[in-house]
């Protein structure tokens, strides 16, 4: 009989020992680095987001204004306005539009804070977008009076602009750099097969050349977000909130918790972010479908989906600046010679020709009644013929060509 109570009290022992242990282990605050953020004298990034704001409180001033700055918001709105109203819109808002080209060669870096809903960011995201899109209402004004040189030289400001705004920032920093990217190329793209004035081809030859050298790495913009989401993690360890504040689990109830489901999860998340930045640094056609990491834990399996589609997108916008770089000394070659290149490797373009997604060059044809044809085979790395996947302009599902699709998948991407 007292065998049998001391084993008891052993074992009662023990589970107050390990539930003592996991009490301590779980109230341990977890150690993860986060490197202090520091920023060059002058950050160019500061003074850009300054004119952002001011432009947009100057499209606010009066309500003339203010009817003008929707009119040209509208994308779908025909570019120019009327002349008089035109003219009183950029009068207000061109000046800014030549000040923020000031900065686009110094040294940026995003100015943002390691606090979930309290970055400044936040805040000057709409502001940097709004910015975009009047530069954007420009370009296409330019391309309506056929200013093409104008037009190219608008948009390829502007993604630099994408560019000093984004750089060494989050994926959310990522993200309004590649919407700003997409402002300012729309037009462009939609209106590639007009595209041939010279100097304007010479431009955006100039441009493709130098874009990769100038672009914010997306492997930096990993390492970011790996560091914000360290700093997320310690925060909600430091203070544990309800997925859903209004049907809190039973679980998140009780004080410790909470605390021991985010620790549990920081060595898969630690795991997982090399691996999601390993996967990022190889060229997209060395990655396989089944190369991207995976995630038990709950915490890091909401995380990982968000991450593979911002990798593809990054080699798409890769793709399409090529192949704008590509249509350009196409059609030089053809004012030069009268004749189309026979084929990519005649214009000794370099990794200008290449297809980012096989490491081969772009699909490419010449037809002496159609003109030419080129495209990329997008992420699923599978030549579907031209075949662009319908309102697909990232080459997510079909084929990726410059060419805006409409309601139906689009077949015929030949250009002149």
């Amino acid at each position: 009989m007292k065998r049998v109570k001391w084993g008891c009290l052993s074992v009662l022992g023990l589970l107050v020992l390990a539930v003592a242990a996991l009490l301590v282990w779980a109230y341990r605050p977890p150690r993860l680095e986060v490197p202090e953020r520091r920023y060059p004298p002058n950050n160019a990034y500061e003074k850009l987001v300054s004119i952002a704001q001011r432009l947009s409180a100057v499209e606010q001033s009066t309500p003339r204004l203010q009817m003008l700055s929707k009119r040209v918001a509208d994308s779908r709105a025909p570019a120019p306005m009327p002349a008089a109203d035109h003219a009183d819109y950029a009068r207000a808002v061109e000046p800014l539009l030549r000040e923020y080209r000031r900065y686009l060669d110094a040294p940026s870096k995003v100015v943002m804070r390691y606090e979930l809903f309290n970055d400044p960011f936040f805040d000057v995201a709409p502001h940097l977008r709004n910015l975009a899109r009047v530069e954007n209402y420009f370009i296409r004004s330019a391309l309506a009076r056929n200013r093409q040189d104008e037009a190219v030289e608008r948009a390829t400001m502007l993604v630099k602009y994408a560019n000093q705004v984004s750089r060494d920032g989050a994926l959310i920093s990522y993200l309004v750099g590649r919407a700003i990217r997409a402002i300012a190329l729309g037009p462009l793209r939609k209106n590639i097969e007009q595209l041939n004035d010279r100097a304007a081809l010479e431009r955006l030859l100039r441009w493709a050349q130098e874009d990769e050298r100038h672009r914010p790495a997306l492997t930096g913009i990993l390492e970011t977000e790996h560091h914000y989401m360290r700093a997320m993690t310690l925060q909600m360890y430091r203070n544990p909130q309800p997925i859903d504040p209004t049907h809190p689990g039973w679980w998140e109830r009780i004080p410790f918790l909470p605390q021991i489901f985010i620790k549990t999860s920081i060595p898969e998340m630690e795991r997982v972010w090399e691996q999601v930045k390993a996967y990022a640094a190889k060229p997209a056609w060395e990655r396989k479908a089944g190369d991207f990491p995976k995630a038990r834990h709950p915490l890091n399996s909401i995380l990982l989906p968000v991450l593979q589609e911002p990798i593809h997108q990054a080699d798409a916008e890769v793709a399409i600046a090529r192949m704008l770089g590509c249509v350009a000394a196409i059609r030089l070659h053809k004012q030069r010679t009268g004749r189309y290149p026979a084929s990519l490797e005649a214009l000794k373009l370099g990794d200008l020709a290449i297809d980012p997604f096989t490491g081969k060059p772009f699909i490419y044809k010449v037809d002496p009644r159609k003109g030419f044809l080129i495209y990329s085979v997008g992420v699923n790395k599978t030549d579907d013929g031209g075949i662009v996947a319908e309102r697909d302009w990232s080459g997510m599902k079909g084929d990726l060509a410059l060419q805006p699709t409409g309601q139906q998948p689009q077949r015929d991407l030949w250009l002149k």
